[in-house]
């Protein structure tokens, strides 16, 4: 009888699955690429099956589709998905201002301080920095509405809103200073205790970052494909 102990494989999977999202997400896997099951099990020192089995999740989330009859690429940015998206960035983060607004002097003065320590221009390792900055920061505004099914809505634009955001950011120059000036000015005005200026700020904060994302995808060349094996290889 053998004394080896059963291998996780649950556990492999939802690694493997965490790993190529979080590189799509980031865009450190580009937009459009072409993925290749047999170089990415390489890559990841694992076998195929939970490669596969993690480019299917993805594919259920959006961020991966089928590419031909046995392999997957990473979704594209496309002008109409960036405008749906922040339509309804519009529509959902105000809920959450007045709440945010109401909060006691201390906690307040956390939240609209988040920025403070940033400077511009940004490097590299700030930009990323301030982009987590920027997720908590947004998933807190939404969170203050204190609505559930609000809460659930954003969750599932969350991933997609998160590549675009690491989309825009390394490409355009200039966004993220941009940016972080539009979020000084939506703390300004809730450390003033001001609602509707507030709210202004963060839409326009949000319609600034469509537009900018819009123009990055019209201008940008079509991605360069992941240099793998052809994912027929992948069968």
């Amino acid at each position: 009888m053998s004394s080896l102990e059963p291998l996780d494989v649950e556990r492999v999977s939802s690694r493997v699955f965490e790993a190529l999202e979080r590189a799509i997400v980031e865009c450190r896997i580009e937009p459009g690429a072409a993925l290749s099951d047999r170089q990415l099990a390489e890559e990841l020192r694992v076998s195929r099956t939970p490669v596969r089995d993690a480019l299917r999740q993805l594919e259920s989330t959006g961020l991966v589709e089928r590419r031909g009859r046995v392999g997957w690429s990473v979704t594209r940015v496309e002008v109409r998905d960036v405008e749906e998206l922040f339509d309804l960035r519009c529509l959902l983060e105000p809920a959450g201002v007045p709440r945010i607004a109401s909060w006691d002097d201390d906690r307040l003065r956390r939240f609209v301080t988040l920025f403070d320590d940033f400077s511009t221009p940004m490097g590299t390792d700030d930009i990323a920095r301030y982009l987590r900055v920027d997720d908590e920061f947004h998933a807190t505004i939404v969170g203050a509405a204190e609505n559930r099914r609000l809460a659930h809505a954003y969750r599932l634009l969350s991933r997609e809103l998160s590549r675009f955001r690491h989309f825009t950011s390394y490409r355009y120059e200039g966004r993220v200073d941009q940016s972080l000036g539009e979020h000084r000015a939506i703390c300004g005005a809730l450390a003033r205790r001001d609602v509707p200026g507030a709210t202004d700020a963060l839409v326009a904060h949000i319609l600034s970052a469509r537009d900018t994302l819009v123009a990055t995808v019209h201008a940008s060349a079509a991605p360069a494909d992941l240099r793998t094996t052809d994912p027929e290889e992948s069968a």
